[in-house]
């Protein structure tokens, strides 16, 4: 056999033994490279906004609907938004004001108003000459022993949208039930918070403190604080 002939049957049997070769086994990429840590789902931001009054005790929970007066936001009625050009007109026109007032205040839990209130709050800040108009307002309420100046400067407005007599009996009725027979101003106001008459002016809360001593329903025990035992 020849040279040539033996390249070729060594090249033939070389093509053969390629051909029924097993490939060999490529490795796994995926199995070798690290693990791809996921990003954690951005959080939703939609959230449900509540809105509160800031005049209302923050545990609740739900919006004050305050009513609007009976002619309506200045679209209905814009004449109510501005002091009569008549003088006929203005008695009537102011005492309407004061009505709707008291009706706010109670909605609100509001007991002090000042001119900052006809600043910022429905449907007040509609209102034309804001200073002239309170001191409207609040001359009438006055004058109607429904309402006080707080200060020498006529600023703030102490409105009773409900009497300190009936506060003395929501209070002696709350200390019955819930069991607080020993209290004093500051505790109302800070440590309970969350009642109707905590937000009364400390002023106030002490005169119904000495009501409820004057009543034969509590006793004193330090009159400079306003604490009171209550007697069952």
């Amino acid at each position: 056999m020849s040279v040539r002939e033996r390249k070729r049957e060594r090249k033939q049997k070389e093509t053969e033994e390629r051909r029924h070769a097993v490939p060999a086994e490529e490795p796994d990429v995926e199995a070798t490279l690290p693990p791809i840590e996921m990003e954690p789902e951005a959080l939703s931001t939609d959230a449900e906004v509540v809105v509160q009054h800031p005049h209302q005790p923050t545990t609740s929970a739900t919006e004050v609907k305050v009513p609007l007066p009976q002619w309506g936001g200045p679209d209905e009625s814009e004449w109510m938004y501005q002091i009569p050009v008549r003088k006929e007109d203005i008695e009537m026109w102011t005492e309407e004001w004061a009505d709707y007032v008291l009706e706010w205040a109670e909605a609100t839990g509001t007991h002090v108003i000042s001119v900052g209130v006809f600043i910022k709050e429905e449907p007040f800040k509609h209102l034309l000459n804001k200073g002239e108009v309170f001191k409207r307002i609040a001359e009438a309420l006055v004058a109607k022993d429904l309402a006080e100046w707080m200060d020498k400067k006529r600023k703030q407005l102490r409105v009773y949208w409900r009497p300190l007599e009936d506060w003395v009996d929501i209070i002696y009725a709350w200390a019955i039930e819930t069991g607080n027979v020993r209290m004093d101003v500051k505790s109302l106001v800070i440590q309970h918070g969350n009642t109707d008459f905590a937000t009364l002016p400390e002023k106030d809360l002490h005169k119904i403190m000495a009501m409820l001593v004057e009543r034969g329903l509590a006793e004193w025990v330090d009159r400079s604080k306003g604490a009171i035992v209550i007697t069952i």
